[in-house]
């Protein structure tokens, strides 16, 4: 287990995923939703397998999209049919992650929501987040997919600032 900061787990998940070919929107929620995943103890291998299969990724927030549109046009708790345990937790620590008052009660089957979406939030970051060493390494190598290649081409376009003589 390693200890990181939130932001730097967060900025990380949001690489992985953008590595990972997921598409930015998602990526970014995805990172929110991780570093809150994690934060709380939930499970890597879900967060594992999502980054292995990237569609995972877009429909996972794709479901998030629909539990909050419904929620926005009634007041009565949105279900969301879910047998997978890990997508389970992932769809959790999703609603956990939005900056709105979520209360979830989930069951083997289901997750029943309900969304204040007027209302902020009150959960609070910690500083540090645990994150074990297989998943780490995962996302590095997935955010490394991201980096612009060590050339002149790429330096004299502006990667690798500081680094360019300037006569």
């Amino acid at each position: 287990m390693t200890e990181k900061s939130w932001t730097e787990i967060q900025a990380l998940a949001v690489k992985a995923a953008t590595g990972a070919a997921v598409p930015p929107a998602q990526a970014l929620a995805f990172g929110a939703m991780a570093t809150r995943h994690l934060a709380d103890g939930g499970p890597e291998a879900p967060l594992s397998d999502a980054l292995s299969h990237s569609g995972t990724i877009v429909d996972l927030a794709h479901q998030i999209e629909v539990v909050i549109e419904t929620a926005s046009i009634s007041e009565q708790p949105v279900r969301v049919a879910e047998q997978d345990s890990g997508r389970r937790a992932l769809l959790i620590s999703w609603l956990a992650s939005l900056p709105c008052q979520a209360e979830t009660n989930a069951t083997s089957a289901e997750i029943r929501v309900r969304l204040s979406l007027t209302d902020p939030s009150a959960r609070t970051r910690p500083a540090r987040v645990h994150i074990g060493a297989a998943l780490l390494d995962q996302m590095q190598d997935l955010a490394a997919r991201t980096y612009v290649p060590d050339s002149e081409a790429s330096r004299s376009s502006g990667a690798g600032a500081g680094l360019m003589d300037l006569d």
